[in-house]
This record gives C-alpha cells, structure tokens and sequence, in this order.
C-alpha cells in the first residue's frame, strides 16, 4: 500500500484543510500510476499528516511551530 507522510506544525491546518491537502496528494500520486500503466490504486494510497509538538519542527536549523 502506497503511504504519504506529512509532517505539518501543531495547529497549522484545520481538519478541512487537511482533508483538502489528503485529496490533492491521494489524486496526484493516482493520477502518476494511471500514467504509468498501473491501473486505479486510489483505494490503497495511504495518507498520514502528522503534527509535531511546538518547537518540534526546524527548518534551516531555525526550528518553527
């Protein structure tokens, strides 16, 4: 089974914003394996957003959230 790992500030996202943000990436990764002659594999893409704890996110060594 395909997974997406997302990784997002605690708070960064409301529930419908990621539902949108599970859609989008479910669809692009579906759409690639259309293309690619794997068939429909939307039923099996898993998506995990996970939030971090504040502090617990950095990027370029400045840590945010």
């Amino acid at each position: 089974m395909p997974t997406i790992k997302v990784t997002v500030p605690a708070g960064a996202w409301s529930t419908d914003e990621k539902t949108k943000i599970a859609e989008s990436l479910t669809g692009g990764l579906a759409a690639v394996a259309l293309d690619a002659g794997k068939g429909d594999i939307r039923q099996y893409i898993n998506v995990q957003i996970m939030e971090t704890a504040t502090g617990g996110y950095a990027i370029g060594g400045n840590v945010v959230g």
